[in-house]
């Protein structure tokens, strides 16, 4: 019986876990749960959450950890869904776009029975007729914003020029025709794709997604500049699309430096698209795009035609629910005694970077600790890096090196030199090679 709907579907307020259900089950729960919400016009849900929270006063950071009794420890022996990106934790970078090819078996699979429901223009389809035409001028929701208390961040503008108003609600914001996933494609193939998603987010330390869309842009189909941010720490687009169908369409984004512009601006050089976009082409078929959802964020106009058969077909949602998750051989009986000594080892971060003496980061970050023969980290890389500095919390100089000169704080860096430090000395005892955690640290 549900209890209790809000925007956002939390599990736990609908189903009860208990140490009987299997990784599976929860991927098969998490399917009907969608349709569930597909079917009272929900657009997002997340996945129950049994990790242990724990806060920092700080800046609302979160560690998350498998500690409780009813915890189901994310546990896969097959890391071959992953993406490309893999730095040293210490020299990791903000890193906005991550890339993988490995769902490209399952895209194909989507793609065969897309084309095998509309092979046939002239022969009706009732699974065609349920695509929502989802147009929006960005003025459509006016009377809304107005009765919630108006759009988070659309201040007034002081020296707003006559009509600019009006101009502005005329802008197309979305145009684009759409369809939950579950109402689309069989039940076999919706349950491979939530399955392999689900196995790609874990690689970065989440263990969930929003009930995935099937979307399809034909031309004029565009969507204009907008984010994310409470959806989840990542997006993800999965291209269904064919070489040469059609022109356009790339994934925009808004290069990060671009909303730091003032910061050491330089008058001497002007910027070009360039330099302030980029733009992430549709295909090939089968590749994952994952993204900070936080940076503006489009998809430029398609042009080509009307068919449905040479459109830009993709699947999008977002990653969400990070939890930490062991990869490779591990003994399972030893798991919860790994993952409390995991859990010990942690609290002294949330102390150090509750204490005021950091400035302030805002993002997410996981890492993965590569485990030796003999329990030691062989290797801790970032996986997942959106880390960025809040400069309203900024303390500027923090010292003077040897020569006396100035030190500026670097709270991206120490926040992750702090994680290193704690991660670098732990044991998990000796085992088989191939072991590995992912460890998600989320700062809001």
């Amino acid at each position: 019986k549900i209890i209790k709907w809000n925007k956002i579907i939390k599990w736990n307020k609908i189903i009860k876990w208990n140490k009987s259900i299997l990784m599976m089950d929860k991927i098969k729960i998490q399917s009907a749960i969608f349709q569930i919400a597909a079917s009272i016009s929900c657009t997002t849900t997340t996945a129950f959450n049994p990790s242990s929270l724990t806060f920092a006063k700080k800046f609302n950071f979160r560690i998350f950890s498998t500690d409780n009794e009813s915890a189901q420890y994310n546990v896969d022996t097959d890391s071959s869904l992953s993406f490309t990106y893999e730095t040293s934790l210490p020299e990791s970078q903000y890193t906005q776009v991550l890339i993988s090819q490995s769902l490209q078996p399952i895209a194909t699979k989507l793609r065969s029975f897309y084309d095998e429901k509309f092979q046939d223009p002239r022969q009706p389809d009732s699974s065609r007729f349920c695509w929502d035409p989802w147009f929006v001028n960005v003025g459509d929701r006016k009377a809304n914003q107005e009765e919630e208390g108006g759009e988070e961040g659309n201040e007034e503008i002081s020296n707003m020029v006559d009509g600019e108003r009006e101009a502005t609600d005329k802008q197309c914001q979305y145009s684009l025709k759409r369809i939950q996933t579950n109402d689309f494609f069989t039940e076999d193939d919706f349950s491979d794709l939530v399955e392999d998603l689900t196995q790609l987010g874990r690689s970065i330390g989440l263990t969930a997604i929003t009930p995935p869309w099937i979307s399809l842009y034909t031309n004029g189909d565009m969507q204009n500049l907008h984010t994310d941010a409470p959806h989840g720490p990542c997006a993800f687009v999965l291209s269904l699309c064919r070489e040469g169908d059609f022109e356009g369409g790339e994934t925009m984004l808004l290069r990060s430096k671009i909303l730091e512009l003032w910061r050491g601006f330089d008058g001497s050089r002007g910027l070009e698209t360039g330099s302030i976009m980029r733009y992430i082409p549709p295909t090939p078929l089968g590749r994952c795009i994952v993204f900070d959802p936080r940076i503006p964020h489009g998809v430029n106009k398609v042009i080509g035609t009307q068919d449905p058969r040479k459109g830009r077909i993709i699947v999008h949602g977002w990653f969400n629910e990070p939890e930490v998750c062991w990869f490779g051989p591990w003994a399972e009986s030893k798991i919860e005694e790994m993952n409390s000594l995991l859990d010990e080892a942690l609290q002294p971060i949330v102390q150090t970077l509750g204490d005021g003496e950091i400035g302030r980061v805002c993002g997410y970050l996981a890492c993965r600790i590569e485990v030796d023969q003999d329990g030691f980290p062989d290797n801790i890389v970032a996986v997942c890096d959106t880390l960025q500095a809040d400069w309203d919390d900024f303390k500027g100089v923090i010292g003077y090196d040897e020569a006396d000169r100035p030190v500026m704080e670097d709270a991206v860096s120490d926040v992750k030199l702090t994680i290193y430090e704690s991660l670098k000395s732990l044991n998990f005892g000796e085992g088989e090679d191939g072991r590995a955690v992912v460890v998600p640290f989320a700062f809001e």
